[in-house]
């Protein structure tokens, strides 16, 4: 064995524990304004805006965990509208227990309202919502997922769940 041989290796990022992270969101436009959530202290991304979701329960399918998370984070309850857009991201969290390499798969559902009453999230990931229209975005700190979102409406075709 070589002599320098007992000295620990440089972390890489290819050494560093791995998660992989389903997700749903929802996608809801409505009068050119399109519904955020800001995520709380305390999580990944906090004082960004994002899409109303979140990771799947174990067993659960990325539909009924879109529509459990639009209703956990701002008390509508949603419909699905379309099919999804499924993005597939790697790379490095940066966590307080350390570093880990992630596989992010977020399955976005264009969404449409149909009942229930707005309400805070209590305890949870995010703690505001907002109806943001879709001109004044700039500015504002918004998720990676947001950005892509919004993209993708300025394509041609039907805005998803847009009434």
């Amino acid at each position: 064995m070589p002599p320098d041989s007992a000295s620990p290796l440089p972390r890489r990022p290819d050494h560093l524990p791995r998660v992989t992270r389903l997700a749903a969101y929802g996608l809801i436009v409505r009068g050119g304004r399109i519904l955020l959530c800001r995520v709380a202290p305390g999580n990944l991304g906090a004082g960004s805006w994002t899409l109303p979701g979140g990771g799947l329960d174990f067993g659960e399918g990325p539909e009924a965990g879109a529509i459990r998370e639009v209703e956990e984070e701002t008390g509508l309850l949603a419909e699905i509208s379309g099919v999804p857009v499924v993005h597939s991201d790697m790379g490095t969290w940066d966590r307080p227990s350390g570093a880990v390499r992630y596989h992010h798969v977020r399955f976005v559902f264009p969404m449409t309202v149909v009942g229930g009453e707005e309400r805070l999230e209590v305890d949870g990931s995010t703690d505001a919502f907002e109806w943001v229209a879709l001109a004044t975005l700039e500015g504002r700190p918004l998720g990676d997922l947001v950005e892509r979102a919004v993209a993708a409406l300025g394509s041609p075709g039907p805005k998803a769940g847009s009434r």
